[in-house]
């Protein structure tokens, strides 16, 4: 399986990596376009610079089974988000990140250094077996992803690439990615943008995410999986069950069946547990009434392809970003299982 970056020229890859990098002059990386200069240390809603900052780089075995293989993913935790999900799992990279200890004298305070360390994070990935690289949350720092994988292609980076996102991305953006990136894992949140302002603390996710996922399945089409059983490209689209359905399953479903195909693959994760800021009513788990609907709507629709997760596991592997070597020392291998509707 050859990564789609190796059949752009070097140049090409370069090119794109600066048109992306003169976007943070004004940025308008992601949908919140708080039009500030990140070059010159100014920060938006995401609170980045243009320094790439990844807070794990970790082998990781919890993605669905195509994607994980023998080897994982060599999962890249990008810190800060550009959304402020109040039940996010990651909360100490994504929303406490400056809490974190930052080794500054080792060079992740230079932005090129930034670049090139990241880089290396890959290589060491690759040496490690992974079957993909996995940019976890990219939306807001993609011209420094595309930065460090130029770089990184240089050292001889040959991994084939997921982009694993909230779906909070900018159009203009994802379109730099167009032929570098392998399989997009994005997962829709949410049916209506009243629930994502209150949730998520921002502003029209529905009509933002439905745009980058067409944009998404226009560049690779839906996931096709190889003989051996890992992907080979396309797209997989995530689906995170809320309590009372406030993610709005329903309607984010028909969109997938309907202006995508029902033949993209469908990960409807029950994984939801109520941490970090939660109040009533996402103060409990999903049910198994819920998960159940969920799956009915899924197979009325026609979706061919389901990924479920088990109920009757006890941890669904909350990470502990505290341990940067391995913030998942319970990795929910094989907690998922693939589907065909017939």
């Amino acid at each position: 399986m050859s990564a789609r970056y190796l059949e752009l020229s070097r140049s090409d890859l370069q090119s794109r990596a600066q048109q992306a990098y003169e976007i943070y002059r004004e940025c308008r990386v992601c949908p919140h376009a708080c039009e500030v200069d990140r070059t010159q240390g100014q920060t938006g809603y995401c609170g980045q610079t243009d320094v790439l900052r990844v807070s794990s780089s970790v082998r990781h075995f919890g993605e669905e089974p195509p994607l994980v293989g023998k080897g994982g993913v060599g999962n890249l935790f990008v810190t800060a988000c550009n959304m402020r999900c109040d039940y996010c799992q990651n909360f100490q990279i994504s929303q406490n990140w400056e809490a974190q200890n930052w080794e500054e004298g080792a060079g992740l305070a230079d932005v090129s250094l930034s670049y090139r360390n990241i880089a290396e994070q890959m290589i060491r990935l690759q040496e490690e077996g992974v079957h993909f690289i996995g940019w976890v949350s990219p939306s807001h720092v993609v011209p420094g992803l595309l930065k460090s994988l130029s770089l990184a292609r240089e050292m001889g980076l040959k991994t084939p690439i997921i982009y694993n996102t909230n779906a909070y991305d900018a159009l203009d953006t994802l379109k730099l990615l167009d032929g570098v990136v392998d399989v997009y894992l994005p997962d829709l949140k949410y049916s209506h943008s009243a629930t994502a302002r209150e949730l998520s603390h921002i502003k029209e996710y529905p009509e933002f995410s439905r745009q980058a996922v067409l944009e998404m399945y226009r560049q690779v089409g839906s996931l096709s999986v190889g003989e051996d059983g890992l992907a080979e490209s396309g797209l997989l689209v995530r689906h995170l069950l809320l309590p009372e359905n406030l993610a709005g399953t329903w309607e984010t479903l028909c969109f997938i069946a309907l202006e995508l195909s029902p033949g993209v693959p469908l990960s409807l994760m029950s994984q939801y547990r109520p941490v970090h800021k939660v109040t009533s009513p996402l103060n409990r788990e999903i049910s198994p009434m819920e998960y159940e609907t969920a799956i009915g709507m899924a197979r009325e629709l026609g979706f061919e392809n389901l990924y479920l997760q088990s109920l009757e596991a006890t941890l669904h592997n909350l990470p502990d970003f505290d341990n940067t070597d391995n913030p998942f020392p319970l990795d929910r291998t094989h907690n998922q299982e693939n589907i065909k509707v017939k």
